[in-house]
């Protein structure tokens, strides 16, 4: 089933089973509010080339770039936990990085503090031991705040970004990511707690050939709803290419995974031909505003890089929901119909945009992603946008 795509003020509305997406009114049993997309501003942060989060110390875990962020409020406390690449390895840039998890945190959610950590290089999360999924890369962090416990879902590889040393001829890129998973009672020191189906404990075991996720599975973003828990995870398949899929779970341990209606089970698929999205729809970032809407924002790449392989460029894009499992996409108001496009110029996010993390800020949302120039180096950065 393809996606279907919406410009404009649409209609949600939930009619005998059905999603129905009207731009009049419809013969249902409750009005379904008229939504138009959210104007997002981003703000200009402290930090180089107007990032709100700058590069760490020498020899800290984020020397290099930080990356894969989530964000939210915790009480009068913004956190920040996210993704820092060191200086290790010979190739350029975060390409041999090791990545481990830091936090930072902030009383205005523009100027931030970092929290230094007990592992390595002062991270909160480090990597692996050697034979262990996540022992060169750990990143992505995900945080759920749930009662008296946090809880972090990450991305973990054997392999770093880009290793530009392999022979030629064999892929140089990560292509074995997997779900960790770790708990803390106070949102700084986390115990991971591998024990899943998956390999060497990870949360998700892959999926069969010709499934959307046969090669990787990252990018993880859950919500508690109600009675269960919801995994918005970024499925990989034999191609490279990442769609979104969807898990659930009662106790936020144990994941049955949950196929979408579009291509081979996911939630949300790439775009057509021409799309913002054709090469890659991924890293989901999911609010549920009310019992019948459930906005997303996600990474659509423009194009595959032509020498690596994986997606290239980026933006953000947007799509709604009335259930949580079947997804519109909504035009919004960037030149390709994204949510969020990326800079211009010497700006921090002039090469293209990753990992939106979206929340309620008050009278406003806020949307803290990733960003990086045309050299490569990444950043954080925020947009706001008012409620409607």
């Amino acid at each position: 089933m393809p996606t279907m795509v919406f410009s404009g003020p649409v209609r949600i509305a939930r009619c005998a089973g059905l999603l129905l997406i009207v731009t009049a009114l419809v013969g249902c049993s409750s009005n379904p509010a008229e939504l138009t997309p959210l104007e997002w501003s981003k703000v200009s942060g402290p930090a180089l080339n107007g990032a709100v989060l700058g590069l760490g110390t020498p020899a800290a875990f984020d020397e290099v770039g930080n990356f894969t962020i989530s964000a939210f409020k915790d009480g009068s406390t913004y956190r920040l936990y996210y993704g820092g690449a060191d200086k290790f390895g010979t190739c350029p840039g975060i390409n041999s990085s090791h990545w481990r998890i830091g936090l930072a945190t902030s009383t205005d959610g523009v100027n931030w503090t970092r929290v230094v950590g007990s592992e390595a290089k002062g991270a909160i999360l480090d990597n692996g031991t050697a034979g262990q999924f996540d022992s060169y890369i750990t990143y992505r962090p995900y945080v759920l705040k749930d009662g008296s416990v946090y809880r972090m879902w990450y991305n973990g590889s054997t392999k770093p970004f880009n290793d530009c040393t392999v022979p030629a001829g064999t892929s140089p890129l990560a292509d074995n990511r997997r779900i960790g998973y770790a708990e803390s009672p106070d949102g700084m020191k986390f115990i991971k707690i591998n024990t899943g189906p998956g390999q060497g404990g990870s949360v998700l075991p892959l999926g069969p050939p010709g499934s959307i996720d046969e090669q990787q599975v990252g990018y993880v973003w859950v919500i508690k709803d109600t009675n269960d828990y919801k995994m918005y995870y970024s499925a990989n398949d034999s191609t490279n290419t990442w769609r979104v899929a969807l898990a659930t779970s009662t106790d936020g341990r144990n994941w049955t995974k949950k196929p979408g209606k579009q291509a081979r089970g996911a939630v949300l698929d790439i775009g057509a031909a021409g799309a913002f999205d054709v090469a890659c729809a991924y890293q989901p970032s999911v609010v549920k505003e009310s019992d019948s809407l459930y906005r997303m924002w996600y990474r659509g790449c423009q194009s595959a890089n032509p020498t690596l392989g994986g997606p290239s460029q980026g933006v953000i894009g947007y799509a709604e929901s009335n259930d949580g499992i079947t997804w519109i996409k909504i035009k919004a108001g960037g030149p390709l119909g994204e949510a969020l496009s990326k800079g211009s110029g010497t700006q921090f996010d002039s090469g293209g945009l990753t990992t939106p993390s979206v929340f309620i800020d008050g009278a406003n949302w806020a949307m803290y992603y990733a960003g990086f120039d045309t050299q490569g180096q990444f950043l954080t950065g925020l947009a706001r946008a008012p409620r409607q």
